[in-house]
């Protein structure tokens, strides 16, 4: 099983009717903080959830961790 598939399974699990995958990005992407690049993804993964805004995912390799700050704040 796929870790795409996995996710969808749990998340249809906990919350039936709202369908969601979760694939590749079809297109590199970039942010850009005051001018200083902050994500170059080519790997990136996004998340579609009917009803939400799709929601991307970064590998840390891809991401200026140097440039952000941990916080107390959790998602899940």
């Amino acid at each position: 099983m796929k870790l795409s598939d996995s996710l969808s399974a749990r998340s249809f699990e906990q919350r039936p009717g709202y369908p969601m995958s979760f694939k590749p990005a079809a297109k590199r992407i970039r942010a850009e903080f005051a001018g200083t690049t902050i994500v170059d993804a080519a790997r990136a993964m996004v998340m579609l959830e009917d009803g939400h805004r799709p929601v991307y995912y970064f590998s840390r390799d891809e991401v200026r961790m140097d440039l952000l700050n941990s916080t107390t704040h959790s998602s899940h």
